[in-house]
């Protein structure tokens, strides 16, 4: 569906006429619905009794009756993790309430007394504190950054918190209001304290310029469910990450506002929230509350300056926005008839026709569409297909070497029932789910047609999977392209590339990650002349606390209870092996697994030194804060 300026208005002028029409229509029916009453009038109804006024909270009608049917009876119940059984669950809530209280305590380290936090602590007896290794290593040092770290072999022992805390700080200017945060994401109930595996990080301001503190504890509280209190912290690791001072502008900046500010679309639409859509838009338009929407960069005027694609919800039209020489960006949706109202996941700008211009390929939730641009950014629809399942990425590459582009299309829900009745799928199993939706590769045919060619090219082989995004790369460096493919809910697959046809390697080269794959990223990170790739998953402190409890699947076999525990471990680098004969999974020596929800990432050598870096775009929807209304 297009959006247009004059079918718009044609609409509108038909809708007033259809209410002139009704309004007439009733006011006639009600005309004669008079002339055909009786000529006495109808008695009048009783005078109401007066009723008393009631004070004080009163119940709704229908909510008198607490006890529900049984299945909602034990539902109910298991939202609470005491009533539930999972006893652990309620103290890592009741400790993660008191570690959020203290954090905030800790953002201005000039008020910290006694008072202010010995309420997180046992009292009457020894504390043992130990924050910070009196012994600093250097990690990493540039123009940009300084990099120190230490161990606990180092860190002292303190007995009193404030004088433990403000040590912690130290480093950090203390006039400042510092960024804190603190996330408890393992859990063991089973000793005679109760301990926590905690991570917490500080930033402010430093003589040295901006710092970051990185640590991680392992707490020992008091058993209490409700309220406990910390016994002993010990360091686990530590790190300081320094801004050098003299580069006075950060190393990013948000600039949206300046270069989108002076668009009407990006102020009416793109500065709400998903949440704010979602009860304004019907979801039969294909309003979608986890907000898969993509964007795109490429020069789709011949001028030489990027251009930005947009994705949006269905009911809103996609957005094209061409940059200025000044690089601020003007809306040209309108103009460039690309103006979707459709619901919309993913686009690429790239020249599928071999004329020089960028031409645009939309997923639209279950199609395909393949736009041609005319060399001065107007487009046209000149090739759509229908997809196995609802697409959520898409990718190009010339897999055959013949000269073209051709089209790798990442599904998700096999089907349009399950993609409203359930937004991120209905995996099953969750940790290996294979009921997901076909991906589908398109052959780039040449004279814009294009045929599907999945099945005889060997990728309809574990082609079962909710598949979120996929990576071309010539990993194995025998001229063609391969291709990895990052599914939600399960196993990964590397598709080996040889001369046209694929083969499914990605168990026998120990690179199938079974987890929540959201992303891949190829990259030589180490410089040794093979290609790596880094894989976003999800971090899930909840995971990580559920999995290692004993009551957590009992019966189950550990080959089941490890795959859990991984998926729920975050996001995996893996290490070619120098001989070509497969990979290594390298992601906790190297720190690469916390990357929160990530639903994105890139090797990307920020600092140009030579060394890939690594950007990692992490989140979830949310809707406002109204805890102080």
């Amino acid at each position: 569906m297009k959006a247009s300026r004059k079918n718009s208005d044609h609409r509108l002028e038909l809708l007033k006429l259809f209410r002139i029409f009704t309004i007439a229509l009733c006011l006639s029916w009600i005309g004669c619905s008079r002339t055909s009453t009786p000529e006495e009038p109808n008695p009048l109804p009783p005078s109401p009794k007066s009723t008393p006024v009631v004070q004080g909270i009163q119940t709704a009608p229908g909510l008198e009756q607490t006890t529900f049917i049984a299945p909602l009876t034990d539902a109910y119940k298991r939202i609470d993790p005491i009533e539930d059984g999972w006893d652990s669950e309620a103290f890592s809530a009741a400790a993660t309430k008191q570690l959020k209280l203290l954090a905030k305590k800790l953002s201005v380290p000039s008020r910290l007394s006694n008072d202010s936090i010995a309420k997180f602590f046992i009292q009457d007896t020894v504390l043992n504190l130990q924050l910070k290794p009196a012994k600093l290593s250097e990690f990493y040092r540039d123009a940009e950054f300084h990099i120190q770290r230490g161990g606990p072999e180092s860190a002292p022992f303190q007995d009193d918190p404030v004088i433990a805390f403000q040590s912690l700080l130290s480093t950090i200017q203390s006039t400042n209001i510092l960024q804190t945060e603190v996330k408890l994401y393992r859990v063991d109930t089973a000793g005679n304290d109760f301990t926590s595996h905690v991570l917490f990080n500080a930033t402010g301001q430093s003589t040295e310029g901006r710092k970051q503190i990185n640590t991680e504890w392992l707490c020992h509280w008091t058993r209490d469910i409700e309220t406990p209190h910390i016994k002993r912290i010990a360091l686990l690791s530590y790190e300081e990450s320094t801004r050098l001072a003299k580069n006075k502008s950060p190393l990013l900046k948000d600039c949206t506002a300046d270069l989108l500010g002076h668009n009407q679309a990006y102020r009416e639409q793109l500065l709400r929230s998903t949440d704010y859509w979602r009860s304004r838009i019907p979801v039969n338009l294909g309003l979608d509350v986890v907000a898969n929407h993509g964007l795109a960069l490429g020069d789709v005027n011949g001028d030489g300056l990027d251009d930005l694609y947009l994705c949006q919800q269905g009911g809103l039209p996609n957005r094209l926005f061409i940059q200025n020489p000044d690089g601020t960006l003007t809306d040209h949706t309108s103009q460039s008839g690309t103006d979707w109202l459709d619901y919309c996941a993913s686009v690429l700008i790239v020249d599928l026709d071999n004329d020089g211009d960028r031409d645009l390929v939309v997923s639209q939730d279950f199609k395909l569409l393949l736009m041609e641009n005319d060399g001065s950014g107007r487009f046209e629809l000149s090739f759509g297909t229908s997809t196995h399942a609802q697409t959520f990425s898409i990718t190009a590459a010339d897999f055959d070497l013949d000269g073209d582009l051709d089209i790798y299309a990442c599904g998700y829900n096999p089907s349009a029932d399950r993609v409203r009745s359930g937004t991120l799928g209905e995996p099953l199993p969750y940790h290996d789910a294979q009921n997901g939706g076909r991906n589908m590769l398109l052959r780039n045919e040449g004279e814009w047609q294009f045929n599907d060619v999945t099945e005889t090219v060997g990728l309809s082989h574990n082609n079962n999977r909710f598949s979120f995004a996929a990576a071309w790369e010539d990993y194995d460096d025998d001229g063609d392209p391969d291709l990895y493919v990052a599914n939600d809910y399960g196993r990964n697959n590397l598709y080996q590339n040889t001369n046209g046809r694929f083969v499914d390697v990605a168990a026998e080269l120990g690179i199938e990650d079974m987890s929540a794959g959201m992303s891949a990223s190829w990259g030589d990170f180490n410089r040794d002349g093979r290609l790596d790739i880094y894989i976003s998953n999800m971090f899930s402190a909840a995971g990580n606390r559920i999995t290692f409890q004993r009551q957590f699947k009992p019966g189950a076999p550990q080959t089941m209870l490890d795959q859990y525990q991984r998926h729920a471990r975050g996001n995996s680098l893996f290490q070619a092996d120098l001989d070509g004969g497969g990979f290594s999974d390298v992601s906790v020596e190297q720190g690469v697994t916390m990357g929160r929800w990530a639903w994105g990432s890139r090797f990307v050598d920020l600092n140009n030194d030579g060394w890939e870096d690594l950007v990692v775009a992490n989140g979830f929807i949310s809707t406002e804060d109204t805890g102080d209304l």
